[in-house]
């Protein structure tokens, strides 16, 4: 049997890297920037399959095109007898222009993801060139590489299906194999040019990104966003929500625009605290006054801007 505690072993990196990331700066920007970077000043209505398949096909031949004819005209990479097209480049598609509201087709995940992935591959495919039966053993690096680049984009909150194929192909394709280290960066200007077509295509009758980096909060924190319950603060969540003192506390879950209030010994996991987290956006996003508060009698200092999927007093990045 598995131990309780190796089961529960969570590791989650953005709880140290958010605390440097800086808040989104999206609405500084001019609007016409801005719009095309995901920033919203209110949220877009959704649009129904027939519009999403329309603009899926639009995007997916767009975005392709645009990376192929880079591959084909560019010098610097004809040097390097690249493929037509990095064939996990055409799963990617379908993520940027299809599924585009999927925490997986976020910039971050297709950014970093896919570009791990090419590093693990090549370099373990490497270590396998060393040997001189790498053919005979071939077979065995595609699905190593796939399974390291796998377990690389779950520690870095990068998960993104695509970059399994970028891994596979790294070892198995040898093509990929004469290019040697000119993969990693053939990936990475393959996902960049996908990324700009999507930020056009999207933003035309849709939204995207809803993120760059989080959906969580980002920065420095002041004070916890969710807090436990204690007999002043359920005093003050009571006299807020206008509730009598015979309310019993210790069996709700408070949520209001300034924080989150749990019972003592009540805990959550970081799936369950995002969730809070966002839930709490909304009632923020939907306050008029609260955001009127915000922006008018905060310093520069502790102001937080706009993010990119327009929870506006979050400090989303």
């Amino acid at each position: 049997m598995i131990s309780p505690k190796v089961r529960e072993l969570n590791f989650d990196i953005d709880r140290y890297l958010n605390r440097v990331i800086p808040r989104s700066q999206l609405y500084r920007l001019p609007k016409q920037i801005s719009f095309l970077l995901g920033h919203r000043t209110s949220v877009r209505q959704e649009v129904g399959n027939v519009l999403v398949s329309i603009w899926a096909l639009v995007g997916a031949f767009c975005g392709l095109t645009v990376v192929s004819s880079v591959f084909r005209y560019s010098s610097v990479i004809q040097e390097h007898n690249p493929p037509v097209l990095v064939a996990s480049l055409g799963a990617a598609a379908i993520l940027h222009y299809n599924v585009i509201q999927s925490p997986l087709a976020q910039p971050r995940n297709a950014v970093l993801g896919n570009t791990l992935s090419a590093i693990v591959g090549v370099g373990i495919t490497k270590l396998f060139m060393l040997s001189p039966n790498f053919e005979n053993i071939r077979w065995l690096a595609g699905p190593l590489c796939c399974g390291l680049a796998s377990w690389m984009m779950t520690m870095t909150n990068t998960i993104y299906p695509p970059g399994g194929a970028t891994a596979v192909l790294a070892a198995t394709d040898p093509t990929a194999n004469a290019m040697g280290w000119f993969f990693v960066p053939l990936v990475l200007i393959g996902t960049l040019l996908m990324l700009g077509v999507a930020l056009i295509i999207n933003n035309i009758q849709r939204q995207y990104p809803l993120y760059w980096w989080t959906p969580r909060d980002v920065g420095r924190q002041k004070k916890p966003d969710i807090e436990h319950s204690s007999i002043d603060k359920e005093k003050e969540t009571k006299t807020r929500l206008g509730e009598k003192d015979g309310v019993n506390m210790q069996h709700r879950i408070i949520i209001t625009e300034d924080n989150i209030v749990l019972p003592e010994n009540f805990t959550l996991g970081s799936e369950e605290e995002q969730l809070l987290e966002e839930l709490r956006d909304r009632l923020r996003n939907a306050d008029p006054q609260y955001k009127l508060h915000n922006h008018s009698s905060v310093s520069d200092t502790y102001q937080t801007p706009h993010s990119s999927r327009d929870i506006l007093p979050t400090d989303k990045s």
